[in-house]
């Protein structure tokens, strides 16, 4: 492999992926939680969790032969990535119709796009209705696995859900290469607006524990439950043993 040098390419890719690792810009990085604001003096932080795709669990369901049907009238491409003005603007409308803050751009998302400065191999979705692009997903090839870096769409077509028809693209993409895992990245514990990468069912989801450093089966752990494990493992605090010794 060649993890040594910064390149996360090919079975590198996977095993960066598989101990908890996700893209930023042009280097990986990994948290167990995300900053949220100011309370008082106090920092307020959520807890996350990373997330993957076991490809051998994922199944089709009604949700996902309904949003198939509902996108059956598009076309759609599948090619090493490359990043133009079209594509910007697209992604400015999307940003602009969204209330969370995103990158200014898809160039400050994903630098040094599959050129000599690159680490990842790229690829992207284009989804068409006749001839205007709609949506765009960006990944990154592994060898037995990717990992979704960027969607989006045009604010007009939200009611057709491509943003998980590209999730839809994506692991079909994987599982005609034999891959064995997709990763969506982290979803948080407090609120729901990233429950969304719990696609396509919650059988096929597996979570990172990252003290343990090992992957589970998401169905077997409610939200709660990891925030006692974030609290316990990886913060080191039982608040169960601090009341009794208050007391």
């Amino acid at each position: 492999m060649s993890l040594e040098l910064g390149i996360y390419k090919g079975d590198s890719l996977d095993y960066v992926l598989a101990d908890g690792y996700f893209r930023m810009g042009n280097d990986i990085f990994t948290t167990n939680e995300v900053f949220v604001g100011n309370y008082g003096k106090s920092v307020i932080y959520d807890p996350v969790f990373w997330l993957r795709v076991n490809l051998k669990k994922a199944k089709e369901t009604a949700t996902t032969k309904r949003i198939r049907k509902k996108c059956a009238g598009f076309s759609f491409i599948i090619q090493e990535a490359n990043i133009t003005e079209e594509i910007e603007a697209l992604y400015a409308l999307y940003l602009a119709s969204v209330n969370f803050d995103g990158y200014p751009s898809c160039e400050a998302c994903i630098p040094a796009i599959n050129t000599a400065a690159s680490v990842f191999d790229t690829y992207m979705i284009k989804i068409f209705d006749q001839d205007q692009l709609i949506s765009v997903g960006f990944f990154d090839k592994g060898l037995k696995s990717l990992m979704s870096v960027l969607h989006f769409y045009h604010p007009d077509y939200k009611r057709y859900s491509l943003g998980k028809f590209l999730m839809l693209i994506t692991k079909d993409f994987a599982q005609d290469a034999k891959m064995d895992f997709v990763y969506p990245g982290y979803f948080t514990i407090d609120g729901t607006k990233m429950d969304y990468k719990i696609f396509p069912q919650i059988e096929a989801i597996e979570v990172f524990l990252s003290k343990d450093k090992t992957w589970v089966p998401l169905e077997n752990y409610s939200k709660l439950q990891l925030e006692d494990y974030y609290f316990k493992q990886v913060l080191g605090i039982d608040f169960d043993n601090l009341e009794e010794a208050l007391n």
